[in-house]
């Protein structure tokens, strides 16, 4: 039997398409963005220049492992280094950088 249920769809990258009115939107940008503010709680993104901060700028992690852009790039694309989206601002969580500074210094 095949699983047609949305998420199923969704997870194996299949497109889904739904007409919804105006305030269902409205409604599932809201659910979205507060989903997306809960999983930030506890970090300080507007710092994350000062150096104390949860939450470090790419160019901060380049300099932090010695790596190029595209180097911190493809590790992003490949899961070996998770990304957080805010906006337009891109994070990476200072125990993830740490975590694989001391792996990649182990071997």
């Amino acid at each position: 039997m095949v699983d047609y249920s949305t998420n199923t769809l969704v997870m194996n990258h299949q497109n889904v398409i739904y007409q919804v009115n105006r305030d269902d939107l409205k409604e599932l940008i809201t659910q979205v963005v507060q989903d997306a503010v809960k999983g930030l709680q506890g970090y300080d993104v507007k710092t994350a220049d000062d150096g104390g901060s949860d939450l470090l700028t790419r160019e901060q992690v380049c300099e932090y492992l010695n790596v190029t852009a595209a180097t911190l790039h493809n590790w992003n694309k490949r899961g070996y280094l998770e990304s957080i989206h805010v906006g337009r601002l891109v994070r990476y969580r200072r125990a993830d950088v740490e975590a694989l500074a001391r792996t990649n210094n182990k071997q």
